[in-house]
């Protein structure tokens, strides 16, 4: 190698275009081809460290020669030289030299034969030995680059794969002669080389475990093309391409490579990537965020591949193929490709890595993975929602282990799907071979929903943060999925991504038996439609049976898809609820059903799952659409679908649907298929005028109704009872609303008859608000549902806004009868004399049988007098049987409704009271005086557990007294934080801060004026009549100031009454003295809401047994701030 070496260093090359005939011509000529059986080689350290190999080599096709031996071979070492760095080249292709090795010349001057002949023989006494079995040789034909194609001799062995110019320098390298050898005779020799010619010897040395990837460019099972790419950390990444004669060879020249390679990690087991590189990864996927160990992280080497190479013209195309040498990182959320960081040269600045931006793909969005079995190619395709694939062509030695790897994080991430969204061309052996899932792969109780909607937000770039869901167990076909709408205060509506992601993580979930989209506008999916892929289109059962389900049309919104999915892969899912989910609106008073136009369409959601229900492919029978309008072709699903017998439908809620007579007639027509399974119907507030007996005839065949809402129906004029007696009486009702609907006479015996029948006993809700009735019609109501008096009844009858004044008597001797059922609800009651309110009340307080009652709302002609909270605070006192009582007031704009402060004394006697667990009187105006007296019947009773006292104006002087109040309570569970009242006292301090400056502003601008006192033209917030205060929701950002404190008129007062020290800064000081107030009342606001958390905790702790004991100093956390919610 040194002779050759050093002749060419003293050589000039010369531009030529015709090269020496192949050795294959010699070979053939020759007719013999042997190899010496054993060869000795010897491989020093120097050879690899003095001889640096090209980063990047781009080779021509041509005709090549191999042969196959193993032996044990010598290789002479390089003997040291001096050598000198001739000048810079003027030649543009001296640029193609790196920086650090120059043109290298003899430092003598002896002749080139001499200096061959002496270093021929001084390498040759220079042999150590070195083990290396040679696997396969032969010739091959290259490109040095720049188009100029060359014949070179590879020789690979178990431990690198060697590079010759010719059959005979490997030889000469080898150790032995040529076999007949042949001069080339004809052709000249070309002068031109590229920057590897001037700077390498006569062999390139390729580690077998620097090699990254082998494998054909061209992508073609015939191509007789291979790459070899490698990488070191010294040298950088750098690849070989070469080709042979025949595709035989070629596949053999692979195997050998692909099996030499791994053997030789195996062997070695030397770590593949260092610790420095993993660092530099692990700092691009925080960037990402997508780093976390714990769970998932995985580096590889790999080779992203260039262009496609099929159906190539000429071999001068081969050097448009390219390759780069990058790392593939798969973190918990995506697949990320890194580049190989660069180290610059300058030492001083070795630690900064240099190196291009980091390209991420969700690892959910991955649409195709395919894998070679011939070479170590593989294909990653990913694709978002609307958008063109983008297809990786890739490669890497450990092609089988990232496959896995991508499976093993995908199925983490989906739990729960059976067949996944993207095609897999992967060998059989890598189908059948079990993932290791990771610890926490493990099922939560809801099949990890949470991660897989934050792997889709992951995925289509979107904050998880602001998806809001909930999941309630105690219901009917539980548990729950209930998506609320997002936390954000400036956003109403999701996006279409974001709706994605939700639905298509609840796909496949097994969790949920229903599902419910109230008041979440889906209309962003309406009018989305996705062209550029259908791998989300479902087209099979989770059981693998394909569906044959044709749509109107081939392009349909992705709302069709993505719901029509949902009820398809779930088996344990029951209900869906899509209330208010779709808006239509009219254009230009044309209707739905005559437009013709876009809104004909259809809603989409009766389109995606009534196919499925009228074929059986799906378990979903029980549907809420209220508040979607309905059109022709949605009725046509519907009664397509309501018409077979393996929909086994058991609810529809139709309300508010827009549904004409001809469209009630015709479901409730299709309906009678489904005699044996229906269970639930809604037809309310649509504009069908109903024919009572038409109606009558459609549902007696339904005998296993259990609820029906027939609430703001319009009837036809009759007689005729809306629901007859033999109708009713077919059925076991649960729960039965006729509100907003009235009711004749014989409506009214009718369901008296029913409720004194046997079949009524299962009957819990009966809604009856708003529908004409009298006390006399209750009363008799009342009579027919007690069983026996003085017992309760387990049912909640709705009486509210109808005309109890009428006959009042009646009801009040029922009431006093103890004929009520224990769940009764007033709300909205007019009574034009207090006096028969007050003896209501007193029959309330003899009653044994109301446990639950609501009164809210309830209007009186005045305030009331003394006799009523008179007869209230006995109501207080003596009652035994009320558990909750709702007494809560109404402050609208146009209207209010409160019992006046009366009530206030009234509230002292709770402390006589034993049975009352909850007590909810909001919007009474108590004031500071009733929160007074709320504190002293707190410090006395020990049943009260719930108390519902806000938006009274409670300020922070009656607030710190109830909060002290409870240093002696042990039962309370619940006391509001008064946020309203905390913002309606900042907001009258702000008020009364701005009129005195414009008071002092206009008393140094304007004339004296005669002196008049503010509040003798205010009408007082306590008085009846005075101006309602805006009402502020408790998310508005007032947490900051959110100071509420009222000020009398006097502008000297201090703050004595809240705990401030005497002689503190009058409010009528300048602005500072202002902000410094209200900064103040912040901070003892604050004060008695960390009190209030700590006896709150106190009260749960006891009332659970835990342990109360809390060490001194220790802090105190808000651990428990529940919000009843009643019927």
């Amino acid at each position: 190698m040194s002779q050759e070496w050093g002749a060419m260093s003293q050589r000039r090359k010369s531009f030529g275009f015709f090269s020496r005939p192949t050795i294959l011509q010699e070979l053939s000529d020759s007719g013999t081809n042997t190899v010496p059986k054993t060869l000795q080689k010897s491989v020093s350290s120097d050879l690899l460290a003095q001889r640096s190999r090209p980063k990047s080599l781009l080779f021509g096709t041509g005709a090549g020669f191999t042969h196959e031996l193993s032996t044990t071979l010598t290789i002479p070492s390089p003997r040291a030289r001096n050598l000198t760095k001739a000048p810079r080249p003027r030649s543009m292709f001296g640029s193609f030299k790196p920086k650090d090795v120059g043109f290298v010349t003899e430092s003598s001057g002896s002749s080139s034969a001499a200096s061959s002949h002496e270093s021929h023989e001084r390498d040759s006494a220079e042999v150590t030995e070195v083990n290396a079995a040679v696997l396969h040789h032969g010739e091959v034909l290259s490109t040095g680059g720049l188009l100029r194609r060359k014949k070179e001799y590879l020789v690979l062995t178990t431990r690198e794969l060697l590079r010759y110019k010719s059959q005979q320098k490997a030889w000469e390298q080898l150790g032995m002669c040529s076999v007949n050898p042949k001069t080339p005779t004809t052709g000249r020799s070309a002068s031109f080389s590229s920057a590897s010619d001037l700077t390498m010897s006569d062999n390139v040395v390729t580690l077998l475990q620097q090699i990254v990837a082998v494998y054909m460019p061209e992508m073609d099972a015939n191509s007789t093309t291979i790459l070899v790419d490698h990488v070191d950390e010294v040298g950088g990444p750098g690849s070989t391409i070469f080709q042979l004669p025949t595709i035989e060879d070629a596949h053999i020249w692979l195997d050998h490579i692909r099996k030499a390679a791994a053997a030789t990690r195996d062997l070695l087991d030397l770590p593949p990537i260092s610790n420095d590189t993993i660092a530099h990864i692990a700092r691009r996927l925080e960037a990402e965020k997508d780093y976390a160990p714990d769970q998932f992280f995985r580096v590889y080497t790999i080779v992203q591949r260039g262009s496609n190479g099929k159906h190539r013209s000429s071999s001068e195309d081969l050097h448009k193929m390219y390759s780069t040498v990058c790392y593939l990182a798969i973190g918990v959320h995506k697949i990320h490709i890194v580049p190989i960081p660069k180290t610059p040269t300058n030492r001083s600045a070795a630690s900064l890595l240099l190196t291009g931006p980091t390209t991420s793909f969700g690892t959910l969005t991955l649409t195709t993975m395919s894998m070679s079995t011939m070479d170590d190619s593989f294909t990653l395709g990913f694709r978002l929602p609307c958008h063109p694939e983008i297809r990786l062509t890739l490669a890497s030695c450990d092609v089988a282990n990232i496959i896995q790897s991508i499976r093993q994080i995908s199925e983490y991430l989906r739990p729960e799907w059976v067949i996944p969204p993207y095609s897999m061309d992967i060998p059989e052996y890598l189908k059948d071979e079990p993932l290791a899932l990771e610890p926490s792969v493990l099922k939560d109780e809801y099949n990890n929903i949470d991660r897989t909607i934050a792997a889709y937000c992951a995925a289509y770039d979107l904050d998880a943060s602001c998806i809001c869901y909930g999941i309630s167990t105690d219901l009917e076909d539980g548990p729950q999925f209930i998506l609320y709408p997002p936390l954000r205060e400036r956003r109403k509506t999701y996006s279409d991504l974001e709706l994605l992601a939700v639905l298509r993580s609840l796909r496949w979930n097994e969790a949920f038996g229903s599902i419910s989209f109230r008041g979440i506008s889906l209309d962003p999916l309406m009018k989305a439609f996705d062209t550029c892929g259908s791998e989300y289109e479902p087209y099979a059962t989770r059981q693998g049976r394909p569906i044959k389900v044709k749509s109107t049309d081939s392009k349909r919104p992705l709302l069709v898809w993505e719901l029509r999915a949902l009820a398809l892969c779930s088996t344990k899912l029951r209900r869906m609820s899509f209330r208010d989910s779709i808006t239509r609106k009219k254009k230009g008073g044309i209707d739905f059903q005559t437009s013709g136009g876009e809104e004909s369409d259809g809603c989409g959601i009766v389109e995606a799952i009534m196919p499925l229900c009228r074929r059986g492919y799906t378990n979903v029978d029980w549907f809420d659409l209220a508040g979607i309008e309905l059109v022709e072709s949605d009725l046509d699903w519907l009664v397509d679908a309501a018409a077979s017998r393996l929909a086994h439908f058991r609810g529809f809620e139709l309300g508010r649907c827009g549904l004409t007579e001809r469209m009630v007639s015709l479901f409730l027509a299709a309906l009678v298929a489904h005699e044996n399974t229906l269970e639930a119907l809604d037809l309310s507030g649509n504009p069908a005028r109903l024919h009572a007996p038409s109606l009558n005839t459609s549902m007696c065949y339904f005998p296993y109704l259990r609820k029906l809402n027939l609430s703001r129906v319009p009837r036809t004029s009759g007689s005729d009872p809306l629901l007859t007696v033999e109708v009713l009486l077919r059925w076991r009702l649960q729960e039965l609303d006729l509100s907003e609907t009235q009711l004749n006479s014989e409506t009214v015996d009718a369901v008296s008859t029913y409720l004194a029948s046997s079949q009524s006993d299962a009957l819990h809700q009966l809604y009856l608000t708003q529908t004409g009735i009298t006390s006399r019609d209750v009363a008799i109501f009342m009579h027919s549902m007690s069983r026996t008096p003085g017992k309760a009844r387990d049912l909640h009858l709705h009486i509210g806004q109808n005309h109890l004044h009428i006959n009042h008597g009646e009801l009040v001797e029922a009431i006093t009868l103890g004929l009520t059922p224990s769940h009764l609800t007033m709300r909205m009651v007019d009574y034009p004399k207090e006096d028969l309110f007050r003896d209501f009340i007193r029959a309330l307080t003899i009653n044994t049988t109301i446990q639950f009652l609501d009164l809210s709302k309830v209007s009186l002609p005045y305030e009331a007098g003394s006799e009523t909270c008179a007869e209230l605070g006995e109501l207080f006192a003596k009652n035994t049987t009320l558990v909750e009582l709702d007494l809560s007031g109404e402050q609208a704009v146009l209207e209010s409704a409160r019992l006046g402060r009366g009530i206030i004394a009234a509230l002292g006697r709770l402390a006589e009271n034993r049975t009352l667990q909850s007590l909810r009187i909001e919007l009474q105006t108590l004031g500071t005086s009733g929160a007074m007296v709320l504190s002293q019947m707190l410090r006395k009773n020990n049943t009260l557990r719930h108390l519902h006292c806000d938006m009274n104006r409670i300020y922070l002087q009656g607030f710190s007294a109830m909060v002290n109040a409870l240093e002696y309570n042990t039962s309370i569970l619940y006391l509001p934080r008064m946020e309203w009242d905390r913002a309606e006292q900042v907001k009258a301090m702000k008020e009364q801060f701005n009129a005195n400056s414009a008071t002092n502003s206009a008393a140094n601008t304007s004339p004296p004026q005669p002196i008049k006192s503010s509040f003798l033209h205010r009408k007082s917030a306590d008085q009846p009549g005075g101006k309602k205060e805006r009402r502020v929701s408790i998310s508005e950002p007032i947490r900051a100031h959110a100071v509420k404190a009222m000020l009398r008129s006097s502008m000297g007062r201090q703050l004595s009454t809240l705990g401030e020290e005497q002689g503190g800064p009058p409010i009528n000081d300048a602005g500072s003295s202002s902000y410094a107030l209200l900064r103040t009342l912040d901070e003892k606001w604050d004060a008695e809401i960390m009190r209030l958390d700590e006896f709150l905790r106190r009260n749960v702790n006891l009332m659970t047994g835990l342990a109360v004991a809390q060490a001194e100093g220790e802090p105190h956390y808000h651990i428990y701030n529940p919000v009843m919610i009643t019927a």
